[in-house]
C-alpha cells in the first residue's frame, strides 16, 4: 500500500513499498509477463473488434439491428484496446526510469483521459450485454406477447446506455477535480483500488464495480438461465441436434466469459474492502490480463464462431481461389436465423391469419428452431394447431 507516494520523491533512491504489485520503482509493469500480456490482448481486443466492425460495415446484412448492436458491443471493447495500448506505450516510455514520471503521469489529463476510455469501455459493456440477455429472455420465454423493438427504439436504448457509460466515467472526474485524482491513484489509471481500498474515491468505485456490475453479472445469469431452462422445456420430447449442441456450448462460454472476467474482481474488490491482503501479483493480473479478457473474446463469442461469419469466410476464400469447400446452404441468413429480430407469420389450418410474431432481439445464437419450438409449443397448449411461414 502507499506505493503511489513514491512517485511524490523521485530523488529518493530507495523508496518503500518497491511495489504495488504493477509498477516499480523502475517500471510502469514490473514483470516481463505482464508486459508480453499487454501487448497480446490489445493486439487481440484490436485485431478481433476492428474485424468485426469492418466486416459489419462492408457486407450487406439484413438485419440492421443485430449489427447495430454487434457494432456497439465492438466499439465499446475497442476502447479497452486503445486504454491497453496507452498502458503499454508509456511502459515503454518509461522503461527504467518510471520514477521520475510517475507524479507527472499519474496526475495529467493524458492518465485521467485513458481511466475514462477504461471505465466507459467496461460499464458500456457490460450495459449493452444485460439489455441484449434480459431481451432474449423475453422474447423465449414469452415469444407470443413479447414486444417489438424497432429500429428506431434500439437507437434510443443504445444511446441511452453510452450516455449512462459515461457519465459514469466522468462524474468522478468533475467530482475530484482539484483533489487527489479519481483515475491518477496508480500507474494504470484504472480506479479498481485493490492495492490501496480506502483512497479518496473508493465508495464510488465499490458502487459501481461491486454494486452495478455485480448487478449486471447476476442478471446476465439469471436471462441466460432462464432461457435455457425455457428452451429445454420445449425440446424434452425431440432429440437433440446439432444446433442444440452449439446453442448449449455457446450459451456456457457466453456466461462462463462474463463471470470469469468480473466474479473474482468483485470477490478481490469486497475483499479489498473488508482488508483482506491480497497478494501484489495477483492484482496485477487481474488488472492487466482478467479486466479486459472479455473484450478480447467477445467477437469470438458473438460473432467469429457463428455460422453466418464462417459461412462468408468460405465464400471470400473460395471467391479468391485460396481454398475450396463443397457447395453447401447456409443455414444461418439472416432470414432464417433466430439470433435478431426475425418476423413470422402463423395461420390456423383453414388458412386464415392467426397473428403476425414480432421481432425479437437475442445474442448470437445459431439454432434456427429455438424460437419457433417456444412458438410452437404455446400454440400447441391452446389445442392450434400452427405453421410457421418465414
Amino acid at each position: 500500500k502507499r506505493f503511489r507516494y513514491c512517485g511524490y520523491l523521485p530523488h529518493v533512491p530507495n523508496c518503500w513499498p518497491k511495489t504495488d504489485g504493477v509498477s516499480s520503482f523502475e517500471h510502469l509493469l514490473v514483470r516481463l509477463e505482464l508486459r508480453v500480456a499487454v501487448w497480446v490482448v490489445a493486439a487481440a481486443t484490436l485485431v478481433g473488434n476492428l474485424t468485426v466492425l469492418g466486416g459489419r460495415v462492408l457486407s450487406r446484412d439484413d438485419n440492421k439491428i443485430l449489427s447495430l448492436f454487434i457494432r456497439n458491443l465492438a466499439v465499446a471493447d475497442l476502447l479497452t484496446g486503445f486504454y491497453l495500448v496507452v498502458v503499454a506505450v508509456k511502459d515503454l516510455e518509461f522503461r527504467s526510469e518510471y520514477h521520475t514520471h510517475a507524479y507527472y503521469w499519474m496526475s495529467s489529463w493524458q492518465c485521467t483521459l485513458t481511466g475514462v476510455l477504461a471505465m466507459t469501455s467496461a460499464e458500456v459493456s457490460v450495459l449493452i450485454l444485460s439489455f441484449m440477455s434480459v431481451e432474449r429472455w423475453v422474447c423465449i420465454t414469452w415469444p407470443l406477447a413479447a414486444p417489438k423493438l424497432s429500429l428506431e427504439g434500439a437507437k434510443f436504448s443504445l444511446a441511452c446506455i453510452w450516455c449512462l457509460g459515461l457519465t459514469i466515467a466522468i462524474i468522478p472526474v468533475v467530482y475530484y477535480k482539484g483533489q487527489q485524482r479519481f483515475y491518477g491513484t496508480n500507474g494504470l489509471c484504472f480506479p479498481l483500488h485493490l492495492d490501496d481500498p480506502w483512497v479518496p474515491g473508493w465508495l464510488y468505485s465499490a458502487l459501481v464495480f461491486v454494486g452495478l456490475n455485480q448487478v449486471g453479472v447476476v442478471v446476465i445469469l439469471m436471462s441466460y438461465t432462464g432461457m435455457f431452462c425455457s428452451i429445454r422445456r420445449t425440446r424434452a420430447n425431440t432429440p437433440l441436434t446439432l444446433g442444440d449442441r452449439e446453442f448449449a456450448m455457446r450459451f456456457f462460454f457466453i456466461v462462463f466469459t462474463d463471470c470469469l472476467c468480473w466474479t473474482p474482481i468483485i470477490i478481490l474488490r469486497i475483499m479489498a474492502l473488508a482488508d483482506i491482503l491480497i497478494t501484489p501479483k495477483l492484482y496485477a493480473y487481474v488488472v492487466v490480463v482478467l479486466l479486459p479478457i472479455n473484450s478480447a473474446l467477445n467477437p469470438f463469442l458473438y460473432t467469429f464462431t457463428t455460422t453466418k461469419f464462417r459461412s462468408q469466410v468460405r465464400r471470400f476464400l473460395t471467391g479468391h481461389g485460396i481454398c475450396r469447400w463443397p457447395p453447401r446452404r447456409d443455414s444461418d441468413s439472416e432470414a432464417t436465423r433466430t439470433s435478431f429480430f426475425r418476423s413470422a407469420t402463423c395461420r390456423l389450418t383453414n388458412g386464415r391469419e392467426l397473428l403476425h410474431l414480432h421481432n425479437c432481439t437475442s445474442q448470437a445464437v445459431e439454432d434456427t428452431t429455438v424460437a419457433e419450438v417456444s412458438r410452437i409449443s404455446l400454440l400447441k397448449d391452446d389445442s392450434v394447431k400452427a405453421e410457421t411461414k418465414l
